[in-house]
């Protein structure tokens, strides 16, 4: 008889997406298994940057500490070169990650956390550690065969690759977080959006010590323009895993090879060409790992089906330019475990879950869209100053367009559209969510005065997320971000004074719809204080009005005012979000 294993949640995939996952689950105590068809976590860097916002999500899950402990510093991080050697010389650079001081204002401002060079086989297993602790049942080298599912959940079928036996595993929902390949996305028929194999790239995962070339030129990124070196071989970038010892050198293949792969030997020999440093002959290199990877552009139009919903590589596959990947997948994890958790607590209505593809699918196009325009906004510049992708410029060609008012415009204006790549603010930070799970007050959108991929927008408007203040209290001791206070797997509400009545009213309305609701006063002699006035210029409503946070950090729903009957008036916002009405 075949062994059955019954879950609430089952999550196909380990990675940043699934592991983040299964840790907001097991925070909310939900009995959940994660398979892997790997042997471990990541053993390669992969994705690297981590944004604010994701930092947020780490923040709020109590692990932003053990991430910046093995995490390289935004600092490190302070520019993009476009160079004619790693040792040779520099063509242009740019700045990235926070780091230019024009734009460090909008960064500090807001968010309270910071960019932080995180590779993905370092931050694995502390998503691991963390879900194991909660109590999520983790199981590698194992793989979903198939799956189906009914109106009462899910049947997979699971090989256990180490015994090569096979059982079932019902579960109420399964997360489908196994990457760009992904079995349940081909077992579901998800429609898929765009273009596959653009491209491909070599990825060198190595040790070796350039400490010497970077005393003057510390980034994170290091783009080596050399045209004609070798046929399969276009532009290299050398990615620091850390600082300034190991290294993901990444080779672009041009688009028009088509012969064999290369060998270790021809891949050492290129890494030693690309560094442009005939001391560089006797460099140790040791290779840790070579893999080859293709260019997508692909989005799912659709991310759930039934009980079974998405995420990650599996709905949203593009190439790493402006490093959304990883930083997509966490908060897309981050959006569903608390609804899913609702759900399977008899809390909120199922229907709640359907806002989990109404607000993720947008960002999974909107993502896939701004990484490749970034990819190729780079590929031009490079192939602009000889690079070799589509055209082969010698040094001197370069040297003497660039000698030319037309090619110094040329090299402006594409210098500047590199920006995307490291300094998109506004596509990291700002959200416009519209689903059952936000309820629209009616107020016109914010309109973002700057371009709204590079500036981010604050708001309170509902579907925005919360945004960052510092607050204090009049007892010595430190500020708090308004994302301290929020968050942390329950809703939230912020108001001021006049506002106390909602204290009550969510006091009561916990009581009858079982969902916990927090209440902070804000203003002068309040719960917090508002030092900086940074509440008092961002919450949209009066005073007495108030703003409610979803366990997402997202704004649920605002009432511009203390309404005659606030328990009424939240108790009716509150089912809605839940499903109910």
């Amino acid at each position: 008889m075949t062994k059955t294993i019954n879950v609430d949640v089952l999550i196909a995939g380990a990675g940043p997406a699934g592991a983040s996952t299964a840790v907001f689950l097991g925070k909310q105590g939900i009995n959940t298994m994660m398979i892997s068809r790997n042997r471990g976590p990541a053993d390669t860097p992969r994705a690297h940057i981590v944004n604010q916002r994701t930092m947020e999500v780490f923040r709020d899950a109590g692990l932003e500490e053990d991430c910046r402990e093995v995490a390289s510093s935004a600092e490190s991080l302070a520019n993009t070169f476009f160079v004619r050697g790693f040792a040779g010389e520099e063509l242009a650079r740019q700045w990235a990650w926070g780091n230019n001081p024009e734009r460090m204002g909008d960064v500090l401002t807001a968010s309270p956390c910071s960019f932080v060079d995180l590779p993905q086989h370092k931050m694995e297993p502390i998503l691991l550690s963390e879900a194991t602790r909660l109590g999520v049942h983790v199981r590698f080298d194992t793989k979903l065969l198939s799956l189906t599912q009914d109106e009462e959940g899910v049947t997979a079928r699971i090989l256990d690759c180490l015994t090569e036996t096979e059982y079932d595993v019902r579960a109420k929902y399964l997360v489908g977080a196994d990457g760009a390949n992904s079995t349940v996305v081909k077992e579901l028929g998800l429609p898929l959006a765009g273009e596959g194999g653009l491209g491909s790239a070599y990825n060198i995962f190595c040790d070796m010590d350039l400490s010497a070339y970077t005393t003057h030129r510390q980034g994170s990124l290091y783009l080596i323009l050399q045209s004609g070196v070798a046929e399969w071989s276009g532009v290299v970038v050398f990615r620091m895993v850390r600082p300034w010892n190991q290294w993901l050198v990444s080779i672009y293949i041009p688009p028009h090879y088509d012969g064999p792969d290369a060998t270790e030997e021809q891949l050492v020999w290129r890494i030693r060409e690309a560094i442009a440093d005939p001391a560089a002959a006797d460099l140790d290199i040791k290779i840790r790992s070579v893999s080859k990877w293709s260019i997508n552009d692909i989005h799912a139009e659709k991310i759930s089906s039934g009980r079974v919903h998405c995420m990650g590589d599996a709905v949203h596959r593009h190439p790493p330019a402006a490093a959304l990947g990883s930083n997509t997948c966490i908060q897309d994890g981050f959006n569903l475990a608390w609804k899913l958790a609702l759900v399977l607590q008899g809390k909120a209505h199922p229907r709640l879950l359907d806002s989990f593809n109404d607000e993720r699918q947008p960002v999974a196009k909107q993502i896939v869209q701004r990484a490749n325009a970034s990819m190729w906004q780079a590929n031009g510049f490079a192939d602009y100053l000889g690079a070799c992708l589509f055209n082969v410029y010698s040094d001197e060609e370069v040297d003497a367009k660039l000698a030319t008012p037309e090619g110094r415009d040329g090299y402006k204006e594409q210098l500047l559209d590199t920006r995307y790549n490291g300094e998109a603010h506004g596509v990291e930070l700002t959200r416009r969510y519209r689903s059952v799970a936000v309820m629209d007050d009616g107020s016109p959108e914010p309109q973002a005065p700057q371009d709204p991929e590079l500036y981010y927008q604050p708001s309170t408007h509902p579907g925005s997320a919360l945004p960052h203040g510092w607050l204090s209290t009049r007892k010595p001791g430190p500020v708090k971000s308004t994302l301290d206070v929020a968050g942390k797997g329950k809703f939230h509400i912020f108001s001021s004074h006049g506002g106390e009545k909602w204290k009550e009213a969510a006091k009561k309305v916990t009581e009858q719809t079982c969902v916990a609701i927090g209440v902070s006063l804000i203003g002068t002699g309040l719960d917090y204080e508002d030092p900086y006035l940074d509440w008092e210029k961002i919450r949209g409503v009066e005073e007495n009005g108030c703003v409610l946070v979803r366990p997402d950090l997202i704004v649920a729903w605002r009432s511009d005012k203390l309404p005659g009957n606030p328990e009424k008036t939240l108790l009716q916002a509150m089912n809605s979000l839940l499903g109910w009405d």
